[in-house]
């Protein structure tokens, strides 16, 4: 059963696992990432993940619709889109995406949609021989996302499209993302995606990518508000 209104709080990961193919989990906190590809697979081309499309027009808001289940991944400035399958935390939160062709919701938190009680995290792998979903994001000759801010993420739901708007885009040490307060704290109406990054040689990068989005309507309410133009008092 969809854990939707009432998702159990739960704490930092012990690993993620987000490379194509775990060899181990260590025991630290952290972002675990491995990559076996990079052992045996062809070298391919350099990637320099999907091309940018350029400014998409953007629809008039729709009124946000309630929290549900995630299906579809949408970004339109780079022609992205793939399948939203949900999974849980393991006991011992411990977490590996059990297919590289989908994007994973983690069910244990937030719901897209009006309602949420907690942000939304997609995960989801990256490879080093452009065979995993999340491929596209990822530009790995810059060592950066080819999602930029001000981008729009549309996650489509059971009960509709809700709107993202990318507010940074990041890079952190796998082995400190599991305490960083930014990407863990529960915050209603924000969507958190991560993926792991490969080098343009196929190696594997001790960091991650990071991206941060807000719902576009919350978003539009906070910079509207008459306090967001209020002076600042000393």
């Amino acid at each position: 059963m969809l854990k939707q209104w009432k998702q159990r709080k739960v704490g930092p990961f012990t690993a993620i696992l987000i490379g194509l193919t775990a060899l181990f989990v260590t025991t630290g906190l952290g972002l675990v990432i491995v990559g076996a590809l990079n052992f045996f697979a062809p070298e391919p081309a350099p990637s320099t993940g999907a091309e940018r499309i350029g400014p998409v027009p953007q629809e008039p808001e729709a009124a946000t619709p309630d929290a549900a289940a995630p299906k579809q991944l949408s970004i339109a400035s780079i022609g992205f889109t793939a399948p939203i399958e949900s999974m849980s935390v393991g006991t011992e939160h411990d977490l590996f995406p059990p297919d590289f062709t989908q994007a994973f919701w983690l069910d244990d938190y937030g719901s897209p949609g009006a309602g949420s009680d907690n942000t939304v995290y997609l995960i989801g792998h990256t490879s080093s021989n452009a065979s995993a979903v999340f491929d596209p994001l990822v530009n790995r000759v810059e060592q950066r996302s080819t999602v930029l801010v001000g981008d729009e993420i549309v996650v489509t739901t059971e009960k509709g499209d809700v709107v993202y708007e990318v507010t940074a885009s990041e890079r952190h040490p796998r082995s400190s993302l599991g305490t960083l307060e930014k990407v863990w704290q529960s915050k209603p109406d924000r969507l958190v995606l991560v993926t792991c990054l490969f080098e343009a040689d196929q190696n594997i990068v001790s960091d991650n990518i990071v991206l941060f989005a807000t719902e576009r309507n919350a978003l539009t309410k906070d910079k509207n508000s008459p306090s967001s133009s209020m002076p600042r008092v000393e």
